[in-house]
């Protein structure tokens, strides 16, 4: 699988670069103008991690495409998951393009993840639960010596508050990135008007409106 941002060097994860590239391809209205300020407001907003994962049906499809083994297929990298379900498919090769470089980032990480990390359970640590100090250390010792320079260079960069970016695995990815905090915030407004989101997870059947 190839996985590569908006430019072919792989110096498009570096902070600055990334922000240019991103600029260049999304820029094409006058700042001034109400196309120019959307423009730059989705700039803005995907200068960093916007989906740690994603939330469709990668199944149906792999079902639609009749992925097999002559496959070849370009797709968006974004948070990596259904790329990576795809290769369950052994399709020939598989493209995955971005034009944020962080998720470029993220889905690298987690293809050399599933090369390297020792075992299944490590790697559910690691991507399923994502809050354990431990996935940091298993990070340094089986993932980052076999990361492309580019990528380091991201999980190794720090944030606004100073702690490096492969951080956010012992504090829970899923709470950070865009949408991860627009979910937090989402929570927090139903519960203060008396709603709790998260009792659907406990669900066991949809109500009976019948």
């Amino acid at each position: 699988m190839t996985i590569v941002s908006n430019a072919t060097q792989d110096t498009a994860t570096e902070p600055l670069n990334r922000s240019r590239l991103l600029q260049d391809a999304v820029h094409q209205s006058g700042a001034l103008s109400v196309d120019g300020a959307l423009e730059r407001l989705f700039t803005f907003a995907f200068r960093n991690l916007v989906y740690a994962q994603i939330w469709e049906d990668p199944i149906i499809d792999m079902q639609a495409l009749e992925l097999n083994s002559d496959s070849r297929m370009v797709a968006i990298a974004s948070g990596g998951c259904n790329v990576l379900s795809y290769l369950t498919a052994r399709p020939a090769h598989i493209t995955a393009v971005d034009l944020n470089g962080a998720h470029v980032a993220l889905n690298k990480l987690k293809l050399v993840s599933v090369q390297r990390l020792p075992d299944h359970a490590r790697f559910h640590r690691f991507f399923a639960g994502a809050n354990d100090r431990a996935n940091v250390a298993d990070y340094q010792r089986y993932v980052r010596p076999n990361l492309d320079a580019a990528t380091k260079i991201f999980w190794d960069s720090r944030d606004l508050t100073g702690r490096r970016q492969i951080t956010r695995f012992r504090r829970n990815v899923y709470h950070s990135g865009l949408l991860g905090r627009f979910i937090a915030a989402a929570h927090l407004v139903c519960r203060m008007h008396g709603s709790h989101p998260a009792r659907m997870v406990g669900a066991r059947s949809l109500p009976n409106n019948g």
